[in-house]
């Protein structure tokens, strides 16, 4: 059964302050409202998936969570420290109870996400990393997870032009 993984990098958060660690660094105002509407430009490319999977991190959560709440608010939202650091592999191998699911958005950080992304697509994570900027959303399908051939990127686009196609006026 093949699975369609759309990988998300944060929405833009704040820098981290005097005595604050790297994962309590929140959504600033503008992030979260950049975000909410990339949210709609997911809803109007038709993105639903079964399963989020995000960083514990509180920027990576906070754009899962706000995601949710436009393109799937009945998915169940799962915190994995895999997403946080963790090798391609590990990712590969934490998605491993869900080969079930249809579409899973895992929601994470760079450079692990584009790094990921290179293995889906080529089996290593160096030789083609994508540069995933804030709130970009990678598609790319695999025959099954794990995978065990290349996947095929569907597409890639930044957190701008998703934001346009939420923007943008139409049937959806």
């Amino acid at each position: 059964m093949s699975v369609l993984l759309y990988l998300m990098r944060h929405g833009v958060a704040e820098d981290a302050g005097p005595g604050m660690s790297d994962a309590e660094r929140a959504l600033t105002a503008d992030g979260i409202q950049k975000t909410k509407r990339v949210a709609l430009g997911m809803k109007k490319l038709g993105i639903k998936p079964d399963l989020i999977v995000s960083s514990p991190l509180l920027r990576a959560e906070e754009t899962a969570r706000l995601i949710a709440e436009t393109v799937a608010p009945d998915a169940p939202l799962e915190l994995q420290a895999f997403l946080a650091g963790g090798t391609p592999e590990e990712v590969v191998k934490g998605l491993r109870p869900h080969r079930d699911c249809s579409e899973i958005l895992l929601v994470g950080h760079q450079p692990d996400l584009g790094e990921l992304a290179s293995h889906l697509l080529t089996g290593s994570a160096s030789l083609t990393p994508l540069p995933f900027k804030k709130a970009g959303v990678a598609a790319i399908a695999v025959g099954a997870l794990p995978p065990r051939s290349a996947g095929m990127l569907e597409w890639f686009l930044t957190g701008a032009q998703l934001r346009a196609i939420g923007n943008s006026r139409g049937d959806s």
